[in-house]
């Protein structure tokens, strides 16, 4: 097994050296999309990407980015490098495209779902199910977006498989990225359960309901009667040590609220890259 080859759409616009994706030492071209649990340059600096290990030698152009929702990748995907990447005229023919998104979305969206019950019976009453919702379709219609984008005349790779994941069930904790041991960005659910009142022991049954309803939601996209057609889903729900509450550091397979550590990243990586194996040529 051999680690994927990880470069930045960036550096093939600017011929950094190993990152022709037509090179022939490559048997795998793949495309991957998402935010930060894909970005090289982001905060924080491991991902999930490093950690891929295929049986054949593989180049992964990445344009991944910190915060980016898979509604708004959608949104601008035609018109910006998302939309070049994947066309015939500027693009490449990638084998496959790897998308990471939603988790975005919906941290984004946290206070207006998350709402103090008059009364607690199960985690939902803790959520505006409008909410909620509104943000599963809007990230819904942005994978459908994407692949439409994919299978568009003009495309690169019409019809290639598209992988993505469903993420893992965070503690919500008062651990905002960090660089250089200094708070950048969140803690994110923390901080809505916090502001909404919300027991501190309910916090965990909330947050995996809602990590729960979108990992329902992707995964709908690939095996409900509306189904998308050669997209794939890896079920990562269960696979990491869930943070301690209350810890405020890398716990477990978590550095923060949000993030896996590199170990946590390694367990994800694994799934992604045993169903990628799978559907290449």
């Amino acid at each position: 097994m051999e680690k994927v080859h990880v470069v930045q759409w960036s550096d093939i616009q600017y011929g950094e050296p190993g990152s022709d994706p037509n090179d022939h030492f490559f048997r795998y071209r793949v495309l991957a999309e998402g935010d930060s649990w894909f970005s090289l340059r982001g905060i924080p600096s491991s991902n999930l990407l490093f950690q891929m290990k295929l049986p054949r030698t593989t180049i992964v152009v990445n344009m991944g980015s910190p915060g980016a929702t898979i509604s708004k990748m959608a949104e601008i995907a035609a018109d910006n490098e998302l939309g070049k990447a994947m066309s015939s005229l500027h693009g490449y023919k990638w084998h496959a495209i790897l998308l990471s998104g939603g988790g975005n979305d919906l941290i984004d969206d946290a206070d207006l779902i998350i709402r103090k019950p008059s009364r607690y019976t199960d985690p939902a009453d803790c959520c505006d199910e409008d909410e909620l919702m509104k943000t599963l379709d809007r990230v819904e219609a942005g994978y459908r977006t994407i692949v439409e984008l994919r299978d568009q005349a003009g495309s690169s790779c019409k019809g290639k498989p598209i992988l993505t994941h469903t993420y893992d069930y965070v503690t919500p904790r008062n651990s905002p990225s960090r660089f250089l041991f200094m708070p950048l960005k969140g803690p994110w659910l923390y901080t809505a359960l916090k502001n909404a009142g919300i027991q501190t022991k309910y916090w965990n049954d909330v947050s995996d309901y809602l990590l729960f309803s979108l990992a329902e939601r992707i995964e709908s996209l690939a095996t409900g009667p509306d189904k998308l057609p050669a997209f794939h889903v890896v079920n990562t729900i269960n696979t990491l040590v869930p943070a301690e509450l209350g810890a405020t550091h890398d716990s477990n397979d978590w550095i923060d609220e949000i993030h896996p550590n590199s170990d946590g990243y390694k367990k994800i990586a694994s799934k992604l890259a045993k169903k990628l194996a799978k559907v290449l040529p």
